[in-house]
């Protein structure tokens, strides 16, 4: 199975400021203040014209360099990304935050799948718990309805299992969502946690 595109995107090297510098100052990239991989398909770098990984990366290089690192089982710093999920009033830099712990996910359970039975396995598996705890505990800091949301909106692109390896481990995230429910008041967003979490 093919690699995901996102490694291409690493490739770029120095390109990459400048390919997120165009698509800012083009004017095509759709509104950042959202869970931006909804539609990426098996991939979690890019949504048609929105290069997301491309967009984050700047802003958190210590982190995905952590992320990237293959021969690395060790887990990245969060603190820079849970501070910003976590910050209020909520701006861009909570949902900037959201998406690149989403990436870190989706790369390191990726390798963790392909690594089952190995020695690394275990690391890689329980540093994705550790990644999904991050949204997990934001859920319940935040009262903003909207990146309640998003958050909601990460967990069950998670969940569908379209990502690469990422059908193995779903009803992992699925018991992740459901216990989201006691965090949650609103009827209409606990009624959503609850297809969520039985796999609806």
């Amino acid at each position: 199975m093919r690699r995901p595109r996102r490694h291409c995107s690493i490739l770029r090297g120095c390109g990459t400021l400048f390919g997120a510098a165009l698509l800012i100052s083009c004017g095509s990239s759709p509104d950042p203040n959202r869970y931006r991989l909804t539609g990426s398909g098996a991939h979690w770098d890019v949504v048609g014209d929105d290069h997301v990984f491309d967009d984050l990366r700047p802003r958190y290089t210590a982190f995905f360099d952590v992320v990237l690192d293959p021969a690395n089982t060790r887990m990245p710093d969060t603190r820079p990304v849970r501070d910003d999920l976590e910050k209020t009033p909520v701006d861009r830099r909570n949902y900037d935050a959201l998406n690149a712990v989403a990436i870190a996910y989706y790369e390191i359970n990726y390798r963790a799948e392909q690594n089952r039975g190995a020695l690394a396995y275990l690391g890689l598996s329980q540093n994705t718990a550790k990644l999904l705890a991050v949204p997990w505990r934001a859920y319940g800091e935040t009262g903003d309805a909207r990146l309640r949301a998003a958050i909601l909106d990460f967990f069950e692109d998670a969940s569908r299992g379209e990502k690469l390896r990422s059908a193995a481990t779903a009803p992992r995230v699925a018991r992740i969502v459901a216990s989201l429910a006691h965090k949650e008041s609103d009827p209409a967003r606990r009624t959503r946690i609850n297809e969520l979490a039985q796999g609806n």
